[in-house]
């Protein structure tokens, strides 16, 4: 009979547990699209950003902190999650020697984002086209590198483009820099494709062919001997520009680029603020230099980049 019982309440016990409504877990959009602007009517600088953003698909910041979401940690606590642009360096993995930064920046002032976007739609945007992909880009005032100078910078997830307030008052010399230096932070990706691997690496082996029991690349000034420097005319003096570089790298100066990508990112901000025809004149007396343009100028061509 206690058989009979246990039976029946445990059948009672199912039925309750099983007309019993499920509880419903909304759980926050943690995989949320960041980089897809939102608009502001009433905020100038936000709807002039989202504008750009609605002509050309790129969205433009002005803080590098650019959403907040609430949510629940393991142990139910609840926190306010910060959304951050990134502005560590995404090539290369993990490079050798120090690898680029940004140092500093200060933000720039909401005035000075209209010349910004003037610039950038008049000058980049047709070199461009909307062939190359850019995740973002941030607008700051000041900014110091330890590699690529203080105009433009490329981060994991945007470019980085400073002095945005001096923009009205550069001289053609200047904007040239500074447009070059912009467009090389935007290129460097797509350049360093796979697809243009067996370009590459002819223009990596212009270099590497004269440098005997070393790598070319990452090469300290002590080396440029003929213990080690093999095959260059006779009477060639030994220097970074006669292997075909077109300087030491911008963090060590006693050293050749320590890594191939900060050579080809050379090559794309030269090529970026010469002509065809200034470049050849200006590096007329450095063969290999214009062998590896030429191959830099052949990936260029394919993009669309004239």
């Amino acid at each position: 009979m206690k058989n009979i019982l246990f039976v029946i309440a445990a059948c009672y016990t199912l039925t309750l547990v099983s007309c019993r409504k499920e509880p419903f877990t909304e759980f926050p959009d943690y995989d949320k699209n960041w980089l897809a602007m939102e608009d502001n009517p009433n905020d100038p600088t936000i709807h002039a950003n989202f504008q750009f953003y609605k002509e050309t698909g790129i969205p433009v910041f002005v803080n590098d902190t650019i959403g907040s979401q609430k949510r629940v940690d393991v142990f139910g606590k609840a926190y306010t999650y910060y959304e951050v642009l990134s502005l560590s360096y995404s090539l290369g993995g993990i490079p050798s020697g120090p690898p680029p930064a940004v140092q500093s920046f200060t933000y720039c002032s909401k005035a000075d984002v209209p010349n910004a976007l003037t610039f950038l739609k008049n000058e980049i945007m047709p070199v461009i086209g909307g062939n190359i992909h850019v995740p973002s880009i941030f607008l700051v005032e000041n900014m110091n590198t330890n590699a690529f100078g203080t105009y433009a910078y490329k981060g994991f997830n945007t470019v980085v483009v400073a002095q945005v307030s001096k923009i009205p008052t550069m001289n053609e010399t200047t904007k040239a820099a500074y447009k070059a230096a912009i467009l090389r932070a935007m290129l460097t990706n797509s350049v360093l494709d796979n697809k243009y691997a067996d370009i590459l690496d002819k223009f990596y082996a212009v270099s590497r062919k004269y440098v005997n029991g070393r790598d070319a690349y990452g090469l300290n000034s002590f080396y440029l001997t003929s213990t080690y420097i093999v095959g260059l005319p006779p009477g060639t003096p030994f220097t970074f520009q006669a292997l075909g570089f077109l300087g030491p790298d911008t963090r060590i100066t006693s050293s050749s680029p320590i890594s191939t990508w900060l050579d080809v990112s050379m090559y794309i901000e030269a090529a970026m603020v010469n002509t065809d025809a200034q470049f050849k004149q200006r590096y007329a007396a450095s063969p290999n230099i214009l062998l590896k343009y030429g191959f830099i100028r052949q990936i260029l061509n394919d993009m669309g980049i004239k």
